[in-house]
Protein backbone atom coordinates (compact mmCIF):
# COMPACT_ATOMS: atom_id res chain seq x y z
CA UNK A 1 0.00 0.00 0.00
CA UNK A 2 1.39 3.43 -0.95
CA UNK A 3 1.69 5.92 1.93
CA UNK A 4 -0.31 9.12 1.68
CA UNK A 5 1.39 12.37 0.75
CA UNK A 6 0.56 13.82 4.18
CA UNK A 7 2.24 10.88 5.90
CA UNK A 8 5.36 11.23 3.73
CA UNK A 9 5.60 14.95 4.56
CA UNK A 10 5.29 14.27 8.27
CA UNK A 11 8.11 11.74 8.18
CA UNK A 12 10.38 14.29 6.47
CA UNK A 13 9.88 16.99 9.13
CA UNK A 14 12.72 17.44 11.65
CA UNK A 15 11.96 16.01 15.07
CA UNK A 16 9.87 18.39 17.19
CA UNK A 17 8.50 20.39 14.24
CA UNK A 18 4.91 20.29 12.95
CA UNK A 19 3.07 21.67 9.93
CA UNK A 20 1.66 25.20 10.47
CA UNK A 21 -2.05 25.43 11.29
CA UNK A 22 -4.37 26.80 8.62
CA UNK A 23 -4.92 30.53 8.89
CA UNK A 24 -8.26 31.71 10.21
CA UNK A 25 -10.46 33.52 7.68
CA UNK A 26 -10.18 37.29 7.79
CA UNK A 27 -13.65 38.83 8.01
CA UNK A 28 -14.46 41.59 5.51
CA UNK A 29 -15.91 44.61 7.27
CA UNK A 30 -19.53 45.54 6.48
CA UNK A 31 -19.54 48.24 3.83
CA UNK A 32 -21.61 51.35 4.48
CA UNK A 33 -24.11 51.97 1.73
CA UNK A 34 -27.70 51.86 0.60
CA UNK A 35 -29.47 48.59 -0.11
CA UNK A 36 -32.74 47.32 -1.58
CA UNK A 37 -34.00 44.20 0.20
CA UNK A 38 -36.71 41.69 -0.76
CA UNK A 39 -37.88 38.93 1.58
CA UNK A 40 -40.50 36.21 1.75
CA UNK A 41 -41.42 33.44 4.18
CA UNK A 42 -43.83 32.56 6.96
CA UNK A 43 -44.58 33.56 10.54
CA UNK A 44 -45.92 31.07 13.06
CA UNK A 45 -49.39 32.04 14.27
CA UNK A 46 -52.48 30.40 15.70
CA UNK A 47 -53.68 27.97 14.50
CA UNK A 48 -50.89 27.55 11.92
CA UNK A 49 -48.55 29.80 9.90
CA UNK A 50 -49.13 33.08 8.07
CA UNK A 51 -47.29 33.90 4.83
CA UNK A 52 -45.28 37.12 4.89
CA UNK A 53 -43.32 39.22 2.39
CA UNK A 54 -41.52 42.56 2.55
CA UNK A 55 -39.44 45.23 0.88
CA UNK A 56 -36.85 47.35 2.69
CA UNK A 57 -34.72 50.31 1.68
CA UNK A 58 -31.89 50.20 4.24
CA UNK A 59 -28.84 52.38 4.77
CA UNK A 60 -25.76 51.15 6.62
CA UNK A 61 -24.05 54.15 8.22
CA UNK A 62 -20.79 54.74 10.04
CA UNK A 63 -20.41 53.52 13.58
CA UNK A 64 -22.58 50.44 13.06
CA UNK A 65 -25.82 52.42 12.73
CA UNK A 66 -28.59 51.69 10.25
CA UNK A 67 -31.84 53.29 9.19
CA UNK A 68 -34.49 52.33 6.71
CA UNK A 69 -38.04 52.13 5.42
CA UNK A 70 -40.09 48.94 5.39
CA UNK A 71 -43.30 47.79 3.70
CA UNK A 72 -44.51 44.37 4.84
CA UNK A 73 -47.37 42.01 4.08
CA UNK A 74 -48.60 39.46 6.62
CA UNK A 75 -51.37 37.46 5.03
CA UNK A 76 -53.94 39.93 3.69
CA UNK A 77 -52.77 42.87 5.84
CA UNK A 78 -50.08 45.44 5.06
CA UNK A 79 -48.01 47.69 7.32
CA UNK A 80 -45.20 50.15 6.76
CA UNK A 81 -42.87 52.40 8.69
CA UNK A 82 -39.39 53.84 9.16
CA UNK A 83 -36.85 52.43 11.60
CA UNK A 84 -33.37 52.70 13.04
CA UNK A 85 -31.02 50.06 14.38
CA UNK A 86 -27.54 48.67 14.87
CA UNK A 87 -25.31 46.18 13.08
CA UNK A 88 -22.36 44.17 14.40
CA UNK A 89 -19.82 41.88 12.73
CA UNK A 90 -19.25 38.61 14.61
CA UNK A 91 -16.09 36.46 14.75
CA UNK A 92 -17.78 34.04 12.31
CA UNK A 93 -18.01 36.85 9.68
CA UNK A 94 -21.80 37.13 10.09
CA UNK A 95 -23.46 40.54 10.48
CA UNK A 96 -26.05 40.71 13.24
CA UNK A 97 -28.80 43.28 12.60
CA UNK A 98 -31.14 44.71 15.22
CA UNK A 99 -33.96 46.92 13.93
CA UNK A 100 -36.23 49.06 16.09
CA UNK A 101 -39.49 48.94 14.12
CA UNK A 102 -42.71 50.81 14.97
CA UNK A 103 -44.21 47.50 16.16
CA UNK A 104 -41.18 46.12 18.04
CA UNK A 105 -37.54 45.01 17.88
CA UNK A 106 -36.45 42.56 15.18
CA UNK A 107 -33.22 40.62 14.76
CA UNK A 108 -31.72 39.04 11.67
CA UNK A 109 -28.32 37.90 10.41
CA UNK A 110 -26.69 38.59 7.04
CA UNK A 111 -23.78 37.09 5.11
CA UNK A 112 -21.43 39.34 3.12
CA UNK A 113 -19.74 39.00 -0.24
CA UNK A 114 -16.01 39.63 -0.71
CA UNK A 115 -16.54 43.41 -0.87
CA UNK A 116 -18.47 43.65 2.38
CA UNK A 117 -21.94 43.94 0.81
CA UNK A 118 -24.80 41.89 2.29
CA UNK A 119 -26.17 39.36 -0.18
CA UNK A 120 -28.58 37.17 1.83
CA UNK A 121 -30.04 37.36 5.32
CA UNK A 122 -32.19 35.25 7.63
CA UNK A 123 -34.87 36.53 10.00
CA UNK A 124 -33.98 35.37 13.53
CA UNK A 125 -37.28 36.21 15.21
CA UNK A 126 -39.01 33.37 17.02
CA UNK A 127 -41.49 31.64 14.72
CA UNK A 128 -40.23 33.32 11.55
CA UNK A 129 -38.97 31.38 8.52
CA UNK A 130 -37.88 34.12 6.13
CA UNK A 131 -34.90 34.77 3.88
CA UNK A 132 -34.02 38.08 2.23
CA UNK A 133 -32.11 39.05 -0.93
CA UNK A 134 -30.04 42.27 -0.93
CA UNK A 135 -29.10 44.54 -3.85
CA UNK A 136 -26.73 47.53 -3.58
CA UNK A 137 -28.18 50.90 -4.56
CA UNK A 138 -26.46 54.09 -5.64
CA UNK A 139 -26.92 57.25 -3.55
CA UNK A 140 -29.18 59.96 -4.86
CA UNK A 141 -32.49 60.19 -6.68
CA UNK A 142 -34.19 57.71 -8.97
CA UNK A 143 -35.79 58.52 -12.33
CA UNK A 144 -38.51 56.66 -14.21
CA UNK A 145 -36.39 57.04 -17.35
CA UNK A 146 -33.84 54.61 -15.84
CA UNK A 147 -36.36 51.85 -16.57
CA UNK A 148 -36.72 52.80 -20.25
CA UNK A 149 -36.23 49.78 -22.50
CA UNK A 150 -36.51 46.06 -21.87
CA UNK A 151 -37.12 44.71 -18.35
CA UNK A 152 -37.46 41.01 -17.42
CA UNK A 153 -38.79 39.59 -14.18
CA UNK A 154 -39.42 36.61 -11.96
CA UNK A 155 -42.23 36.64 -9.37
CA UNK A 156 -43.15 34.09 -6.71
CA UNK A 157 -45.89 34.16 -4.14
CA UNK A 158 -49.27 32.97 -2.98
CA UNK A 159 -52.89 33.67 -3.90
CA UNK A 160 -55.94 33.27 -1.69
CA UNK A 161 -58.38 30.73 -3.15
CA UNK A 162 -61.03 28.40 -1.67
CA UNK A 163 -60.21 29.44 1.89
CA UNK A 164 -56.44 28.94 1.69
CA UNK A 165 -53.20 30.16 0.14
CA UNK A 166 -52.14 28.57 -3.16
CA UNK A 167 -48.72 29.06 -4.85
CA UNK A 168 -48.21 31.19 -7.91
CA UNK A 169 -45.27 31.97 -10.17
CA UNK A 170 -44.94 34.55 -12.96
CA UNK A 171 -42.26 35.61 -15.42
CA UNK A 172 -42.67 38.84 -17.37
CA UNK A 173 -41.23 40.67 -20.36
CA UNK A 174 -41.79 44.42 -20.22
CA UNK A 175 -41.06 47.52 -22.31
CA UNK A 176 -40.87 50.81 -20.38
CA UNK A 177 -41.03 54.40 -21.58
CA UNK A 178 -41.34 57.46 -19.31
CA UNK A 179 -43.06 55.57 -16.50
CA UNK A 180 -45.45 53.68 -18.78
CA UNK A 181 -45.17 49.91 -19.28
CA UNK A 182 -46.44 47.33 -21.76
CA UNK A 183 -45.77 43.71 -20.92
CA UNK A 184 -46.46 40.03 -21.33
CA UNK A 185 -46.91 37.75 -18.29
CA UNK A 186 -46.47 33.97 -18.30
CA UNK A 187 -48.07 32.71 -15.10
CA UNK A 188 -49.12 29.67 -13.14
CA UNK A 189 -51.74 30.08 -10.40
CA UNK A 190 -52.20 26.88 -8.44
CA UNK A 191 -50.84 24.90 -11.38
CA UNK A 192 -53.15 26.50 -13.97
CA UNK A 193 -51.16 28.26 -16.68
CA UNK A 194 -52.08 31.63 -18.18
CA UNK A 195 -50.59 34.10 -20.65
CA UNK A 196 -51.74 37.73 -20.57
CA UNK A 197 -50.65 41.09 -21.93
CA UNK A 198 -50.96 44.21 -19.77
CA UNK A 199 -50.27 47.92 -19.54
CA UNK A 200 -49.53 50.10 -16.53
CA UNK A 201 -48.03 53.25 -15.06
CA UNK A 202 -45.59 53.99 -12.25
CA UNK A 203 -45.91 56.86 -9.80
CA UNK A 204 -42.37 57.31 -8.40
CA UNK A 205 -41.05 59.38 -5.50
CA UNK A 206 -37.64 60.25 -6.95
CA UNK A 207 -36.04 61.14 -3.59
CA UNK A 208 -36.86 57.87 -1.83
CA UNK A 209 -36.98 55.58 -4.92
CA UNK A 210 -40.30 54.16 -3.64
CA UNK A 211 -43.27 54.06 -5.99
CA UNK A 212 -46.73 52.72 -6.70
CA UNK A 213 -47.40 50.69 -9.83
CA UNK A 214 -50.84 49.92 -11.24
CA UNK A 215 -51.34 47.49 -14.12
CA UNK A 216 -54.35 46.18 -16.03
CA UNK A 217 -54.31 43.00 -18.13
CA UNK A 218 -56.19 42.20 -21.33
CA UNK A 219 -58.99 40.61 -19.27
CA UNK A 220 -59.66 43.86 -17.42
CA UNK A 221 -58.09 42.71 -14.13
CA UNK A 222 -56.26 45.43 -12.17
CA UNK A 223 -53.12 44.77 -10.08
CA UNK A 224 -51.39 47.11 -7.62
CA UNK A 225 -47.82 47.02 -6.33
CA UNK A 226 -45.45 48.85 -4.00
CA UNK A 227 -42.15 49.28 -5.82
CA UNK A 228 -38.56 50.06 -4.88
CA UNK A 229 -36.35 51.14 -7.77
CA UNK A 230 -32.77 49.84 -7.80
CA UNK A 231 -30.86 52.70 -9.33
CA UNK A 232 -27.82 51.26 -10.98
CA UNK A 233 -25.03 50.54 -8.52
CA UNK A 234 -22.59 47.88 -9.83
CA UNK A 235 -24.75 47.33 -12.88
CA UNK A 236 -27.93 46.37 -10.99
CA UNK A 237 -30.88 48.22 -12.48
CA UNK A 238 -34.57 47.54 -12.27
CA UNK A 239 -37.06 47.42 -9.44
CA UNK A 240 -38.42 45.25 -6.65
CA UNK A 241 -42.13 45.00 -6.01
CA UNK A 242 -44.54 43.78 -3.36
CA UNK A 243 -48.14 43.23 -4.42
CA UNK A 244 -50.75 45.26 -2.54
CA UNK A 245 -53.90 43.34 -3.55
CA UNK A 246 -55.08 41.52 -0.39
CA UNK A 247 -55.68 38.18 -2.13
CA UNK A 248 -52.24 38.09 -3.78
CA UNK A 249 -49.08 38.04 -1.68
CA UNK A 250 -46.18 38.15 -4.13
CA UNK A 251 -42.72 39.67 -4.53
CA UNK A 252 -40.71 40.16 -7.71
CA UNK A 253 -37.30 41.36 -8.94
CA UNK A 254 -37.46 43.01 -12.36
CA UNK A 255 -34.09 43.41 -14.08
CA UNK A 256 -33.29 46.01 -16.74
CA UNK A 257 -31.63 44.48 -19.81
Amino acid sequence: MRPSLALVLLTLLPQGLTLPAARAEACVAPRPGRYAVMGMGTQRSEPGVTPMARLLEERWLSGGRLQGTLIERQGKSERRGTYTGQLKLTDSCVVQLERTLPWGTERSEAVLDGRGHPLYSLNRQSGAVQTERWLPMAPGRCRVSELNGLVLSSQVGLSWASGGWSPNAVVQREHWRSGQVQGLALSSYGGVGETASYTGSLNLDADSCWGQLQEQDDRGQTYRYRTLQVNGRQGARGYLYLQSDPDDLTVGWLVHD
